[in-house]
């Protein structure tokens, strides 16, 4: 207990006594805080404290070292790691789209998970107590120029205390827009029932009770109220997608405006569906990964963690996480024709085969380590992937052989894609446990499920050392900022040297567990017990597989993945090579090239673009990069760097994606063998597409707008494909856009940069050239998104060129 309970009892009861001790507790003897009230108290500063009051009274060599060894283990020498791992909304989750805010707008955060909103580039500042959200402001808006406020609330705080702040902010005559962010759940506190009897209509009569004089419900579904639905007189219903106009039009409202935003949390329906309460859609989303561009528009659109970085031969793209995706299906929205929903069928899972069995039975039965003082395992991961489960499970098992277990678990918005971290500590007897947290260099094992959140300082500093091992899984999964940075670079292995210097020689294993287990079992969730049977198998779980195995069954939670999850990890403990083997046909996706040479990059370039158009064109582009190869080699000998940006640059160029383009890459045989290694059954496919011919703009933004099409666009695709011979012709239908003749005319501007820069290229400037032709590998996406791209690089390089072509004098630039 952190609160003084005790302290000022003994204050009060030896108060006036002559001669009586001084009380230290919550301060020290020189009236600083000595324990602190505030965060965690680590069971380590208790020892010292307590140790260096004890040698006042005692000169004890043992304990001296004792408490030596402890307080060195309190501060480590621990660099810093390169990337965090904060909480995220949820795949799929309301918040998603609920949180945006038109631009030029503000808006305030509270209790929730709206919370979150704060560090997503979302223009959401501050946060309040429960049920204060949006009395804040009725402080602050006659000493603001700011004239009009959203203020996020969610549902439950609502019903508990939030009404009265909204009464108030009625009372004061502010300029405020209420935004009810209805989800049916307690969210960020595990997916509790709201308390109250309380419904979307109920919710706008109170308002409009209260003296709310414009109400508007938004909603994912519209079609989900039927036409006798009780809403307050005046309340409109809209479409999620109609949210910036609804907010535009609420912030022109003189007074206190409110906007119900209805849908449900994206948790809570992945557990109702699981759980047969709540029907599953058989409706996927599939990103062909051929025409993805990378551009990140998809994630602008839907802010999901469901959508994931894929290295490839053309660079960095896009895919759905099947494992984690929630069906909410906002990534469509992206502009890019790479989306398709697969309708019917399911995911293809991996048969169980018999070279698993034969590898299960042939496993020898590790050294199970010691438990007569308690044995300290920190499991490390993130929020919403069952690290918590894998906690629960070390603990049953602990509990079925007799032994004592305790499970401190992370809490709070850890769970939502942020650090979890739990802490499990097994011993022979219960009562040879008398503390639930693992202090600094307490663990014996560190199994690190996410490698973000193992490389922290925090989870670094658990580890025993000199005895103590760590086990990560080396997947690489990005954090929430890869949702606005679709160039964020992973710095997997600056995190896997944080942690084998950690541990020491020879005490960190770092396996793909995830792409194993997914590749193995189907599920990207079942990583965790394959990384558990690894560390069984290897010898650092102090207890029998057989009991891991029957908690695994009481479990009663995907019993047979799951066991054969755990049977596979201890099978690559014992044998990697062959469960990489049994792994590799579910891993086809993994597209990296197999000769990383200049002269292997070329050749592929020019046989995509054979493929692309025609030998002769493929040939232009072979002849012009030989010509930069000799240049270079000229005049920077030794150097390739500008080859291979040029390379890379003038292929992506050539290519680009017009409307034959896109229909060869869906035809090509290469999207049906994705499809198929991805989804079994019966299935029929929809494209989401804007056709610059057909679609129709969006009256707010002017961009084009998309819609579903049915499976007869392959047929389409198919014959358009046939005739990609009319491209830049003048029997082009599609080359007289203005798109189109853009892109033509950005490769005439390229081969005219690239040859200035050979004209001058120098050592001192072969770093700038590079920069330079690197440029049109920011040019992405589609339509609007890529004119965009295109902007801001044609910005950049007139800035470059103007240093190029105007260097600074040695002198000022050493100034």
């Amino acid at each position: 207990e952190k609160r003084g309970l005790i302290e000022p009892q003994l204050k009060d009861a030896l108060y006036g006594m002559p001669d009586a001790p001084r009380i230290v507790g919550k301060h020290d003897e020189s009236g600083a805080i000595l324990f602190p009230s505030a965060m965690a108290l680590d069971p380590n500063h208790i020892a010292v404290e307590l140790g260096q009051r004890i040698l006042e009274h005692a000169n004890d060599e043992n304990l001296q070292k004792r408490i030596a060894f402890i307080q060195q283990l309190m501060q480590p020498d621990l660099e810093p790691q390169a990337l965090e791992r904060l909480p995220y909304f949820c795949a799929g989750c309301p918040h998603n789209s609920s949180t945006l805010v038109p631009e030029g707008s503000r808006a305030l955060s509270g209790i929730g998970c709206h919370f979150m909103a704060q560090w997503m580039e979302r223009d959401t500042e501050t946060y309040t107590q429960m049920g204060g959200e949006g009395a804040n402001w009725i402080g602050q808006a006659p000493f603001s120029k700011t004239g009009h406020i959203f203020q996020n609330i969610g549902d439950g705080t609502y019903y508990h205390s939030g009404s009265l702040a909204i009464r108030a902010a009625v009372a004061a005559g502010v300029n405020i827009t209420v935004k009810i962010l209805y989800n049916d759940a307690v969210a960020m506190t595990g997916g509790q029932p709201m308390d109250g009897p309380l419904s979307v209509p109920r919710v706008t009569r109170q308002l409009l009770s209260e003296g709310i004089g414009k109400i508007a419900v938004v909603t994912d579904d519209p079609l989900k109220y039927p036409f006798d639905k009780q809403f307050a007189h005046g309340v409109t219903v809209h479409h999620r997608d109609e949210l910036d106009q609804v907010q535009k039009d609420m912030r022109l409202w003189q007074g206190v405006s409110a906007i119900v935003y209805d849908q449900m949390c994206a948790t809570e329906r992945r557990r109702q569906r699981k759980r047969g309460l709540m029907a599953d859609p058989d409706l996927r989303v599939f990103i062909n990964p051929d025409v993805c561009e990378g551009c990140g528009d998809c994630s602008d659109a839907s802010n999901c963690l469901s959508i994931l970085p894929t290295e490839t031969e053309f660079g960095r793209k896009r895919r759905i996480d099947q494992s984690s995706c929630n069906k909410d299906y906002s990534c469509v929205n992206g502009f890019c024709p790479s989306f398709v929903r697969v309708k019917g069928g399911r995911l293809r899972k991996r048969k169980p085969s018999g070279a698993g069995d034969k590898l299960f039975a042939a496993l020898p039965e590790p050294q199970i380590p010691s438990c007569e003082t308690p044995y300290g395992i920190v499991i490390t991961g993130v929020g919403g992937t069952g690290i918590v489960t894998l906690g629960a499970l070390l603990g049953m098992a602990a509990r079925l052989e007799g032994k004592g277990g305790t499970v401190l678990d992370k809490a709070g918005l850890a769970q939502k894609y942020g650090a979890v971290i739990s802490h499990v500590r097994i011993a022979q007897e219960p009562d040879d446990l008398h503390a639930v947290r693992i202090g600094a260099g307490g663990a014996k094992l560190l199994l690190g499920c996410d490698m973000v959140v193992a490389a922290s300082a925090e989870s670094r500093a658990r580890i025993a050392p000199g005895s103590g091992h760590a086990i990560i899984n080396s997947n690489q999964a990005p954090t929430g900022d890869f949702t606005r940075d679709p160039d964020l670079v992973f710095p997997g292995a600056d995190l896997e040297r944080l942690i084998a210097e950690t541990a020491g020689p020879g005490a960190a294993d770092f396996v793909d567990a995830t792409r194993l287990a997914t590749g193995l079992v189907g599920d990207a969730i079942a990583a965790n017990l394959f990384l558990l049977g690894f560390a069984y198998q290897r010898g650092f779980i102090p207890l029998s597989g057989q009991s891991i195995e029957q908690a695994i069954s009481l479990n009663g939670v995907a019993v047979d993945a799951n066991h054969r999850a755990f049977r596979w990890g201890r099978a690559a403990a014992h044998d990697l090579a062959a469960v990489t083997a049994q792994a590799g046909a579910d891993t086809a996706q993994q597209n990296t090239a197999k000769d990383e040479s200049l002269d292997g990059l070329i050749a592929r370039r020019a046989g995509d673009l054979t493929a692309y158009q025609n030998a002769a064109y493929a040939g232009r582009y072979r002849d012009f990069i030989a010509h930069v190869r000799r240049v270079e080699g000229q005049r920077t000998p030794g150097q390739e760097a500008l080859s291979d940006g040029v390379a890379r640059a003038y292929h992506k160029l050539l290519a680009y994606k017009d409307e034959y383009e896109v229909a060869r890459l869906f035809t090509d045989g290469r999207f049906r063998q994705h499809i198929a290694e991805t989804f079994e059954g019966n299935f029929s496919l929809q494209f989401s597409l804007a056709p610059p011919l057909l679609a129709a703009r969006d009256s707010a933004t002017g961009h084009l707008k998309k819609r579903l099409y049915g499976p007869w666009v392959m047929s389409a695709y198919r014959l358009l494909a046939k005739f990609k011979f009319l491209r830049g012709t003048k029997l082009d239908p599609f080359g007289y856009m203005p798109e189109r003749r853009a892109e033509r005319s950005q490769i005439e501007t390229y081969e005219a940069t690239v040859r200035e820069l050979l004209g001058d290229l120098t050592r001192d400037n072969h770093a700038l050239a590079v920069e330079i032709a690197r440029l049109p590998l920011k040019m992405r996406g589609f339509g609007h998104v890529k004119q965009a791209g295109v902007e801001a690089a044609t910005v950049r390089e007139a800035e470059l060129m103007k240093y190029w072509r105007d260097p600074p004098s040695q002198a000022s630039a050493a100034e």
